[in-house]
């Protein structure tokens, strides 16, 4: 029962536009983070998560991953290393972005900091439970966005077992990664660098949004 009525207030949230809008932006966070909820409807190798309904996944390798939205694409990078090894990094909140807060409930924590680019739009950096999302947005959807993005990582639910296999044979190879979540990017995100010129190569799909 209880998951229903967190489903059903999820869907107000993200389907009443206008009640978004009137909500602060630690508001959303937190009334998400501290739901308690556990459904998942999505299963990646050592993990899953809850995307929501009005979202899909378009183009997924290794860890990273291409959410959609009808107007925007979300780039989601589970930090599987970090979380196996239980990484703490603390977050240093930027006075100079347009907003930056840090975000933490019982052992997860992460941050929430986004920053107006030069094409007129925000770069929405979200990081919460060892995983990352990134999107370039107009700054009416900022709080559906946010609203999106803590769902899914507030959702992520790790498998131990298999990320000990995962991370313990390729250790290595692991560790050459050179992606950090724990430090906004805030213009140009080699996370977008990178899940543009790597990851969705094969699909040569252009994100008209991450052009100058």
């Amino acid at each position: 029962m209880k998951k229903i009525v967190v489903l059903i207030v999820m869907m107000l949230l993200l389907c009443g536009c206008s009640n978004i809008q009137n909500e602060k932006f630690n508001d959303i966070i937190s009334s998400v983070v501290t739901s308690k909820y556990n459904v998942h409807n999505v299963s990646r190798s050592g993990y899953k998560y809850y995307l929501p309904s009005s979202m899909s996944s378009v183009d997924t390798k290794d860890f990273n991953e291409r959410l959609t939205s009808s107007k925007y694409n979300y780039y989601l990078y589970v930090d599987v290393v970090s979380y196996y090894n239980r990484t703490l990094k603390e977050y240093i909140v930027d006075d100079n972005a347009y907003y930056s807060i840090p975000i933490s409930y019982e052992d997860k924590f992460g941050y929430l900091e986004i920053n107006k680019q030069d094409n007129k739009k925000y770069l929405v950096e979200i990081m919460y439970n060892y995983a990352k999302i990134e999107v370039m947005v107009k700054e009416c959807d900022l709080k559906e966005v946010v609203t999106n993005a803590i769902i899914i990582l507030s959702s992520i639910n790790y498998n131990n077992d298999i990320l000990a296999s995962i991370v313990g044979d390729n250790a290595l190879e692991y560790s050459e990664e050179s992606f950090n979540i724990f430090q906004a990017k805030k213009k140009e995100s080699n996370f977008l660098d990178v899940q543009e010129a790597d990851v969705y190569e094969e699909t040569e799909v252009v994100d008209p949004d991450l052009v100058d």
